[in-house]
């Protein structure tokens, strides 16, 4: 059976009442992860022909520190979760480079595009959208450089469905 990842921080009386919170190990760990993430170049800044190893080997670390961080200690499901996502998104990049980045090589792809850039630029979209969830989730501020990879925050409109057809306009113009 799982752990449940929130912690009893008070209790009233007056009948019953409980407080709680989320348990800050899982803040922690999401913390410890951020942390380690800043330092990884793969995830932001200008990338070069050449760099393709080295990517894969960032990648590959990556990917060893979050297992070592599942293997380590016992989390709540969310951050469970999102922490298996990201490392999924870094074997996928491995998959497609290959050991050493041999498939990325000076190559291009189909209607030549760069797979190094596609492969690379889907690796950061999908780490980019769990560390926001993760930080939003527990309120862990992201440096500048790891947070241009970050989803741009949702706009008071994104919520309107207007633009769509059938979702504003005039009622009754049928």
């Amino acid at each position: 059976m799982g752990r449940i990842p929130y912690e009893i921080t008070g209790i009233s009386t007056s009948l019953f009442g409980i407080q709680w919170q989320k348990k800050d190990t899982d803040r922690k760990i999401a913390h410890e992860v951020i942390i380690f993430l800043e330092d990884r170049r793969l995830l932001f800044g200008d990338r070069h022909v050449d760099d393709e190893a080295h990517c894969v080997q960032s990648a590959i670390q990556i990917r060893a520190f979050i297992t070592e961080q599942l293997k380590r200690h016992k989390m709540g499901r969310e951050l469970c979760l999102a922490l298996k996502a990201m490392r999924s998104a870094c074997r996928h990049f491995v998959d497609v480079a290959g050991p050493q980045g041999e498939n990325f090589g000076y190559r291009m792809g189909p209607i030549g595009a760069n797979r190094f850039g596609l492969a690379l630029g889907d690796l950061r979209a999908q780490m980019g959208f769990y560390i926001a969830t993760i930080a939003t989730q527990y309120k862990i501020e992201v440096d500048d450089d790891l947070s241009t990879i970050l989803p741009p925050p949702p706009k008071d409109e994104d919520g309107d469905p207007s633009w769509l057809p059938g979702f504003g306009g005039q009622q009754g113009d049928s």
